[in-house]
């Protein structure tokens, strides 16, 4: 007889939130209670020192969200005014959406933002380096994903060179704050 694992419903989890978020009913209270908004950077930065220790290096990682964050003056001053409040040392890590690998992906893009969702932003790769300034990026630096650090053993052992391997429209880094 195999036990049905027990769902912790006192920690909020992520997949429940985005069913909260998304207006479905797969979700419990403490999902509907953990609100926090990018745009507003001090709210995260104190529920954050409740939990981590800032006289140590940190990471902050921004995965797939600030294409959100329509106007390129605000999302780089949130990721700054985030970044401030970190140690040196600390990290950022970074990925959003781009156009420039698949036209058809930025036009189903633009008819998604189109269709009265909440807009996400295809931001060219140079603007998604500009939220590096100032950080010490890691190698190879803001690339494709699949380019970044691929595992050797997933590569194709037919390929010529590392030019064949398929690239995506995310584009991201790691920065290390000095």
């Amino acid at each position: 007889m195999t036990e049905t694992p027990e769902i912790n419903t006192s920690v909020p989890q992520s997949a429940r939130i985005w069913n909260y978020w998304l207006g479905g009913k797969d979700n419990y209270q403490v999902d509907r209670d953990i609100h926090a908004d990018l745009r507003e950077p001090e709210t995260i930065l104190k529920a954050a020192v409740e939990t981590l220790d800032f006289s140590q290096p940190v990471a902050l990682i921004l995965l797939g969200i600030l294409g959100h964050i329509t106007d390129d003056d605000e999302a780089r001053s949130l990721v700054r005014r985030l970044l401030d409040a970190l140690p040196s040392g600390s990290y950022l890590a970074l990925y959003d959406g781009t156009s420039v690998i698949d036209l058809a992906g930025a036009q189903a893009q633009d008819e998604y933002n189109e269709s009265g969702a909440v807009p996400y932003v295809l931001r060219a790769p140079a603007q998604i380096a500009e939220f590096f300034d100032g950080l010490e990026l890691v190698e190879p630096g803001v690339v494709s994903l699949p380019r970044w650090r691929p595992d050797p053993a997933q590569a194709d052992p037919d390929a010529e060179s590392d030019a064949e391997t398929a690239e995506v429209d995310a584009f991201g880094g790691v920065g290390r704050k000095p």
